[in-house]
Parts: C-alpha cells; structure tokens; sequence
C-alpha cells in the first residue's frame, strides 16, 4: 500500500520557538514513524515574524521534507519602527495598546489586515504549494491556525483541487480573546466571521485542542457538527524521559511558558501575600522560565524569593518543570467563553507534580487534571484552600516525606498516541 502523502501547511515551524510550533512538529514526527509521508509548507524562517526562535527543535524534523517561501511581514515593519530590530518587537497573545503608535499600528492590524497580519504569507504559500501538488500525489492537505490567514490557503486549495482537507485551530478564530477589547468595525468583524464559516463549512474535519464549551460554539456555525474532533497538545514521552531533573535545595514552585496581564496572575499574588514565604523565613523559592511580563515579575518578587530564567529551549524548559514541587499554570482572562487550556499542562502532568492551575471558569482543564491526584483548579474564592495546600506540601518536603505522583492514563497522551488519533481521523474522511 502506497504511503499517504499529507501536506501540513503551517506557518509556524522549527527554528519557530514556544508551544505554537511543537503540535504539528510533533505530529509530522511521528506521522513519519506511522509510515505516512507528511509533506510542510512552511514561511522561510529569513522572512517570517516569530517572537520566538528554539533552535533545538530543529534536530526533531531533520528527516521531514520541508518546503520554504518569502513572505511580506507588516509584523516586521512594525518591530523595526518600534524597536529598532526587526524581531524584538513583535507582539505574542497579545496586542499592544501603550503608545499612540501601538493604538495606530493595532487599528491598522484588526481592521484592514483580516484575519490576521501575517496573511503577506498566503500568496506566496499557495504558488508552494501548487508546485508541490503538481510534483507529488497529496492525499490530504491540514491547515494549522493561528494565524488563522493559514487556513485561507487552504481554502484556495480546497476550491482549485478539492483535495480532501483538515482544518486544526490551536486557538478559537473569530473568538480569540485578545479581540474582544479592541475596537473592530463592524465591516471588518463581518468579513472575519465569513472567512472563518467558509473554512468550517468547506473543511472535511476540524480539529481542536479542546471541546467542551468551544465545540458547541463550533456546531452553531456548521452544518455537520459530526465533523468536529477534539485532539490535546501532549508530551514526547521518548524526549521526556531522557531529560534529567535536579534536586533543588528549596521548595521550588515553577511557571514555564508566556506570562501577561492578559493572565490570571492576581490570585496567585494574593494567595503569596498570605503565605508569606519571605516574612516566614520559608525555605522557597518560585521559578520562572519563558516570556515573562517584567511588571508581574517584580510584584512577585516582594513576596517571595524569585528566579526568572527568561526564555529557554524546550529541552530545559522540561528539565525545569521536572525539577518542581509544584507547578503553577494560569489561564487567559478572557477564555472562560471557549475554555482554552495551556498546550504545556500535559507537559505539566507527564512531570508527577501537583499543579494548581488558576482560572475563574475552566471545565475542560479540571477534566485533565483529574489524572493527576493532587491537581485541581483554583479561582478568587480559593485563597484558603491553596493557601493550605502548599503549606502541606512544604511540610511534607521539609520533613522528607514528599513524593511525586503516579498518573493513571498518562500515556493516552504521548504525541505518539495523539497521532494515532489523529490518523484515524484522517483515514476516516470520506
């Protein structure tokens, strides 16, 4: 039997760093290692406006074939104006609104670059990837978004070849939540939600990193809810278990990952101020790793002993969340509406540590977390309960009694299982 050749359309794509950019490299992985024969239209990294760069994922696609264009980046442009450098600037899960050329450059970005400002790419994807339709017999075509403009190539190829076709949303298109406090004109939001139920209706299957909530706002858009799949973020158990951890000499609460006022931050701060590690004279420190707001770092720093590693690779971004007592997640203000929970909580998991994950309204994280049995959410209202938890962990570590979890059904989400699952998906087009 012939392989299945699968084009993976995405803009993002090692050296590209965060969590944005491991789902589909993970999938490409081990859609490999499955005997299928995935194919990546990528931007050429000399053009694209990543926020992050990882250079140790590149080792991880080595051996996919990989396909590279120009593309027009008004990000840019913008991050040259502003900083003075062509990559510092550019904005992730967010949009700046400080200056008045912030509020210029944001006006111009939500309202005239629809859906997203890296749509310069889509012309030069789809001539790509023409030429590699032509060259190759492509059985299926996967488009991955954010940015959402990706899946408008798609839509070309869906209308010039009506090769069979999947659309993946890492994140809610029309409801992603950096949008609803920004002003939009209503000519701009209408032709947003078009593009958006075009994609939907003409998409073969959709995926999604969560369901729950954001499925049943999906299934009143469309004509076939059937079509809609739920598939998690996971973790590379082989890369996992590989990396080594430390033995911090402090009880180490850890954070890994993007860190903004758009966050749940506050409920944490609070829940500091009554513990009161540095007062107490508790042998604690909180660790921190990613792209963290510098403002959110200082408030915490009044509270307890504080190391903040910045950005790093993925490789010790895992050494470092392995290397915890406790792990500290929050969620985006703004997502109780679809329930979006962190790509890096299974990651979390994998680890064996207690995780307390803050968020005012997340259903879907809670049913996570139920693999882990000291894990749960925490909102406003959980001051006392957290409060009391981590005091009884820090004793517990003190005295010497402190151990880490056996997680029950871990593996259901390796990247390779969550390949499986997504391969039949494919196999189940009709």
């Amino acid at each position: 039997m012939d392989k299945l050749n699968i084009l993976i359309i995405s803009y993002y794509w090692p050296p590209s760093g965060g969590s944005g950019v491991q789902r589909w490299m993970y999938f490409a992985k081990y859609l490999k290692k499955l005997k299928c024969n995935p194919i990546v239209l990528t931007v050429d990294p000399k053009f694209a406006s990543y926020n992050l760069k990882d250079t140790s994922l590149i080792s991880q696609i080595k051996d996919i074939e990989t396909y590279k264009t120009f593309s027009l980046e008004v990000l840019r442009l913008y991050s040259i104006i502003k900083s003075g450098d062509r990559s510092k600037s550019i904005p992730q899960s967010y949009i700046p609104n400080k200056s008045i050329f912030d509020k210029f450059s944001s006006f111009i970005r939500l309202n005239f670059f629809i859906p997203d400002s890296r749509i310069g790419w889509n012309y030069f994807a789809f001539k790509k990837a023409k030429e590699i339709i032509k060259n190759n017999k492509i059985d299926y075509i996967i488009t991955t978004g954010p940015p959402h403009s990706s899946h408008l190539i798609g839509q070309k190829i869906y209308d010039k070849y009506k090769l069979k076709w999947i659309v993946d949303l890492r994140d809610p298109w029309s409801e992603l939540f950096y949008l609803k406090s920004k002003f939009r004109f209503n000519f701009s939001k209408k032709i947003n939600d078009r593009l958006e139920h075009k994609v939907l209706e003409n998409a073969d299957a959709i995926i999604t990193t969560v369901g729950d909530r954001y499925h049943k706002i999906l299934n009143s858009k469309i004509s076939n809810p059937n079509k809609i799949h739920k598939i998690y973020n996971g973790y590379d158990k082989l890369n996992y278990d590989k990396i080594k951890e430390t033995k911090p000499n402090k009880f180490n609460i850890v954070f890994t990952g993007v860190l903004s006022k758009n966050h749940n931050y506050e409920i944490f701060l609070e829940i500091l101020k009554v513990l009161s590690p540095i007062k107490q004279n508790l042998n604690m420190v909180f660790t921190l790793a990613g792209r963290i707001d510098d403002n959110i770092t200082k408030l915490y720093s009044n509270e307890i002993e504080l190391i903040n590693k910045g950005y790093v690779n993925h490789d010790n971004a895992i050494s470092i969340i392995k290397s915890s007592h406790l792990l500290i997640n929050f969620n985006y203000k703004d997502t109780e509406e679809t329930d979006m929970i962190s790509g890096k909580l299974i990651e979390y998991l994998a680890s064996g540590t207690p995780i307390i994950n803050f968020s005012n309204s997340a259903n879907e994280s809670q049913e996570v977390l139920k693999l882990s049995p000291k894990s749960f959410n925490a909102n406003t209202n959980s001051t006392k309960l957290v409060v009391d938890f981590i005091k009884s962990e820090y004793n517990d570590w003190t005295e010497g009694n402190y151990k880490k979890q056996s997680l029950k059904n871990i593996d259901s989400l390796s990247r390779e299982s969550l390949t499986k699952k997504l391969l039949k998906i494919i196999k189940g087009i009709k």
